[in-house]
């Protein structure tokens, strides 16, 4: 399966939450394939840091 999800990640560049509902993966597998592909590593999202103005 998680040869499959690989697979599927370079041709489509799915995101993680999308790997672990279509491949049924752990959250950790699912992170590590993301982390893995090199055209992906430019679009890990921005950590938010501060207080939350509500």
């Amino acid at each position: 399966v998680s040869t499959q999800a690989r697979l599927s990640h370079e041709f489509f560049h799915q995101s993680a939450r999308t790997l672990r509902r279509q491949f049924g993966l752990t959250w950790n597998m699912a992170r590590s394939i993301v982390r893995m592909c090199p055209d992906c590593q430019g679009l890990a999202p921005i950590p938010q840091t501060g207080v939350n103005p509500q």
